[in-house]
C-alpha cells in the first residue's frame, strides 16, 4: 500500500454519495473551492462519503458555481474499531452540546445518542444543525466515517431497547455505588477491543432511579476522577478514555 497516498495534503470534502467518474460538487461547495481556497483546475482533492468511502480525485472544471472532479483513486478505509456510543443528555446550554458533538466527532466516536433524564433542563432536539456540526468536524479531522446521529430518546427507553447492543455498559456519575462494588475508573473498566457504550448523565446528574435502571440490564458504574465535570467535558472525557483503553 502506498501510505504517502494518505499523507499530502488535500483539501477534503463530504458527500452522502460521491459519483464515479466524475463527481460535481454542491453549489455552496464550489464556491467556497473557488472563491475561498481559490483552487485551480489540476489541483487534487478528497472527498468522503462518511461510510468509509475514500475518493481521491482532482478537479477538470471550476467556476463560481459548480465544480467537477474526475474520482481517480477509490478505497475504503475500515470503521473505528471497536465502536464506542456516547449515551449522552444534552446540556442546557446548546452551544456546549454542540461544542462536545464538534469534538467527539474529531476523537473519533462511533455514534452519539441524545437521550432525555429525569433532571434534563432542555428537552429541544436539534437533529439538522446537529447533524451539520457531525459533517463539519468530519472535514475538519478528515475522518471517513461520520458518526451516527440517533435520534433523541428518554434514557429509560434507551436502556430497554438497548439490553443486548453492546458488551461493555457503563454509566458514568457522580453519586457512591450503588453496588457493592466500588467504582472503577472508565479507564479500567473498559475492555480494550469490546463495542461499549457510555452514559453522561445532565446537569444535575442521573437520578438513583436511572443508576439502578442503567445496573438492570448489566451496566456497570464507573467514575471519569475525583472532579465533577460539566456534560459536555465527561463525554469528551469518556471518547478519549476509550481511545487510550485500546492501548492497554
Amino acid at each position: 500500500m502506498d501510505w504517502g497516498m494518505y499523507l499530502r495534503p488535500m483539501r477534503f470534502f463530504y458527500a452522502p454519495v460521491v459519483n464515479t467518474p466524475v463527481h460535481v460538487l454542491e453549489e455552496g461547495e464550489a464556491k467556497h473551492l473557488a472563491r475561498v481556497l481559490r483552487a485551480r483546475v489540476g489541483d487534487e482533492v478528497l472527498l468522503t462519503d462518511g461510510k468509509g468511502g475514500r475518493y481521491e480525485g482532482q478537479i477538470t472544471a471550476l467556476d463560481k458555481c459548480q465544480c467537477a472532479i474526475s474520482i481517480l483513486h477509490v478505497a475504503q478505509v475500515a470503521p473505528v474499531s471497536p465502536r464506542l456510543t456516547l449515551v449522552v443528555a444534552p446540556t442546557k446550554a446548546t452551544d456546549r452540546f454542540e461544542w462536545l458533538l464538534e469534538k467527539a466527532t474529531e476523537i473519533g466516536v462511533s455514534a452519539i445518542q441524545p437521550v432525555w433524564t429525569e433532571r434534563s433542563e432542555r428537552r429541544q432536539e436539534k437533529g439538522d444543525r446537529w447533524q451539520r456540526i457531525l459533517v463539519s468536524a468530519l472535514k475538519q479531522s478528515q475522518r471517513f466515517w461520520l458518526p451516527e446521529l440517533q435520534a433523541a430518546v428518554d434514557f429509560r427507553g434507551f436502556l430497554e431497547s438497548s439490553s443486548s447492543d453492546a458488551a461493555g455498559k457503563f454509566i458514568a456519575h457522580c453519586e457512591a455505588s450503588a453496588s457493592a462494588d466500588e467504582k472503577k475508573h472508565l479507564l479500567r473498566a473498559m475492555v480494550p477491543g469490546e463495542d461499549s457504550w457510555v452514559a453522561i448523565g445532565p446537569e444535575g446528574d442521573f437520578a438513583l432511579e436511572e443508576i439502578a435502571a442503567a445496573r438492570a440490564v448489566g451496566a456497570k458504574e464507573v467514575s471519569l476522577g475525583d472532579a465533577r465535570l460539566r456534560t459536555e467535558t465527561a463525554g469528551l472525557a469518556a471518547v478519549h478514555l476509550m481511545q487510550l483503553a485500546q492501548l492497554a
